[in-house]
C-alpha cells in the first residue's frame, strides 16, 4: 500500500480538507476517488520519492456524481 497525502476542495473554493489515504497504486490525473459519499476528480498528482511518510500528494476537486456519470456515459 502506498500512503498518499490527499488535498480535497470544492470547485472555485480553497476550503482544503487534507488527509492521508492508502492506495494499492497511486491514482492519476483525471481519475475519480470517493470518500464516503462525495466524489472528487483528481486535478494534480505530485510524486514524492524523497518523503518517508508518503509516496505522493494528490489535489482533487469535488464533483457531482450524477453530472459526471451523465457526461462520461453519454446519457
Amino acid at each position: 500500500m502506498k500512503s498518499v497525502f490527499v488535498h480535497l476542495h470544492d470547485a472555485g473554493d480553497i476550503n482544503w480538507d487534507n488527509r492521508y489515504f492508502d492506495f494499492d497504486r497511486i491514482p492519476v490525473e483525471g481519475e475519480y476517488l470517493s470518500t464516503d459519499v462525495d466524489w472528487y476528480k483528481i486535478e494534480l498528482v505530485v510524486h514524492t520519492p524523497f518523503s518517508m511518510e508518503m509516496s505522493a500528494e494528490i489535489f482533487a476537486v469535488k464533483v457531482d456524481f450524477n453530472e459526471e456519470m451523465k457526461r462520461q456515459l453519454n446519457t
